[in-house]
């Protein structure tokens, strides 16, 4: 592919847009890496304006992510050192990232025995008697937590009084191709260790999770396999004996995979592939994650799961910003190029998420069903909250189904993942059964309003899954008095079911709809549903 592309087109004063556009106009998203020597050189020259371009606007002074490396949670180190003294502790995917810091926290805390228990160096994922080797106070097992007998040896030797469940899939690319190993992992995994942790009398057992989780519905395989995995350790705190808890985690600096790839085509002077512009990320640091871990066991409580996640992650920052930082850093001229969104990665955001009543409270890791719950710690640096309702018979029928199907090796891989939604979809929608109709009525105006998708690049078919189970929670549940709790006007409730009207796959809903609009029309008094509200604030999405 030959470039048309023209050094002298580029001035000074071009905006961030119009750079990017050209950028995208020479290498269309969606294309292999450039090669021809025509075509990078107008990159590189594109790329030192984008620099200039953000410079201009104040960016690019520090590095993006130092308000977030420089951030701490507090310890609790008191409370946490006397619920591990003398005890017996167990992590599942101890040698990763994660767990390897956490194994060095409990001994700073006093903690005289520690078991790991992690597949990276198991030859045999079926062997039922892990070898293991002794360091000092940590015994290192390989074990896959999909082998339960394996497992079960572990817990039947070491008798672990304290178990932190890490080992899982993360990376969210490779789960859409692993995806029978990734399901597994999470779905069995979360099994064993759940079922293992009540038959060895288990006293705590701390779940990490992934802030994707806060996602109402998902079709990736990353986000999914872990929602069911939050349910089945919310329903195992409801009817075990174990206290259970849980952390939300966001995007780990120490263990980035986009800045780690970012980082070594730049060492290696090459072209720098970006996902996509406007693609924005929370964060938080490895010291944060453990703290975090550490301190649910002073938070968790019996009978509930409580999940707790960093107060205040800040602003989202923005991809693209982190490449154009590496690149100034180094000094080398070098070229970006917008390779498109990978699976695992094209989900669009879903505006509904957060509650935009309230804009400058909004975390980006609890919804608006989950966030009724949070609190803050004397501290105000950790939040502690708790899954929104569902029915546990139907998450028992849905697991239950969805494990006979994926330990039959011969079950097709894409047929795993098309099973994990649906049973995602069936739990969703008995949690959406349980909420108010008029919180699904708010949840829905503000994931469709027509200006905030049009500010973001989709549309209202992006999110026809979403859409319908929202609408399946809510139709026959409506009212005069939920509209009016809900906040929505008439004109607006109008406004709405016109922008439903566009989806076909949802017409028996949006005919609901019109004759419940009708009827508020002829029955309801004349000033009942006229103010209209100021329209909700947005912010960049979180990718």
């Amino acid at each position: 592919m030959k470039s048309a592309f023209n050094q002298r087109e580029v001035f000074e004063g071009a905006s961030k847009a119009e750079i990017i556009e050209r950028i995208q106009q020479l290498v269309p998203p969606g294309s292999p890496e450039p090669q021809d020597p025509e075509i990078l050189a107008a990159l590189k020259t594109l790329t030192a304006q984008l620099i200039t371009a953000y410079q201009a606007d104040g960016q690019l002074e520090s590095e993006p992510f130092s308000d977030v490396r420089d951030r701490t949670i507090h310890l609790y180190a008191s409370a946490v050192s006397s619920q591990i003294k003398g005890k017996t502790i167990l992590i599942t995917g101890g040698e990763g990232c994660v767990g390897s810091f956490l194994i060095k926290k409990l001994l700073e805390l006093g903690a005289t025995k520690i078991i790991s228990a992690d597949n990276a160096r198991c030859q045999n994922p079926e062997e039922n008697l892990p070898v293991f080797n002794r360091e000092g106070a940590v015994t290192f097992y390989a074990a896959d937590i999909r082998n339960c007998e394996a497992l079960k040896h572990i817990f039947e030797v070491e008798k672990p009084a304290i178990v932190f469940h890490l080992a899982a899939q993360r990376q969210p690319g490779l789960a859409e191709i692993k995806i029978r190993e990734t399901v597994t992992t999470s779905l069995l995994g979360c099994k064993h260790v759940i079922q293992l942790c009540e038959e060895y009398g288990v006293e705590h057992c701390i779940f990490s999770s992934t802030g994707k989780t806060s996602r109402y519905f998902t079709t990736e395989v990353y986000a999914a396999s872990k929602k069911l995995a939050e349910w089945q350790f919310a329903k195992a705190a409801q009817e075990g004996d174990v206290t259970y808890g849980m952390v939300r985690f966001t995007h780990m600096l120490e263990n980035s995979l986009f800045c780690e790839q970012m980082s070594k085509k730049v060492e290696q002077g090459k072209t720098v592939n970006v996902h996509a512009p406007h693609r924005y990320v929370t964060a938080q640091n490895l010291i944060e994650a453990v703290h975090l871990l550490l301190n649910s066991l002073v938070v968790s409580v019996p009978g509930k799961l409580k999940f707790v996640a960093v107060s205040n992650l800040g602003w989202p920052t923005e991809t693209l910003e982190v490449a154009l930082y590496k690149i100034l850093e180094c000094g080398k001229d070098l070229p970006i190029y917008f390779q498109g969104l990978l699976p695992g990665y094209e989900e669009p955001f879903f505006l509904g998420q957060f509650d935009w009543k309230k804009p400058t409270d909004i975390h980006l890791l609890i919804n608006v069903l989950e966030d009724p719950f949070r609190s803050v710690n004397d501290t105000g640096d950790m939040v502690s909250v708790e899954l929104a309702p569902f029915s546990l018979p139907v998450l028992d029928k849905q697991v239950s189904k969805l494990e006979s199907l994926i330990i039959d090796p011969d079950f097709p891989e894409v047929q795993i993942k098309h099973a994990l939604v649906a049973a995602e979809k069936e739990v969703i929608a008995s949690s959406f059964a349980w909420s108010a109709p008029e919180e699904l009525l708010k949840i829905l105006q503000w994931g469709i309003n027509p200006k905030k998708l049009q500010g973001y690049g989709t549309e209202i078919a992006d999110y026809s899954e979403i859409i319908q189970l929202l609408l399946q929670g809510i139709c026959g549940r409506l009212s005069q008095e939920v509209l009016h709790s809900a906040g929505v006007t008439a004109d607006e409730f109008d406004d709405l079911v016109e922008s439903l009207s566009t989806l076909d796959v949802i017409q028996a809903e949006v005919g609901y709809l019109r004759s419940l609009s009708r009827y508020l029309r002829e029955f309801a008094p004349p000033a009942q549903f006229t103010t209209k509200k100021s329209e909700p604030i947005a912010i960049p999405d979180a990718a």
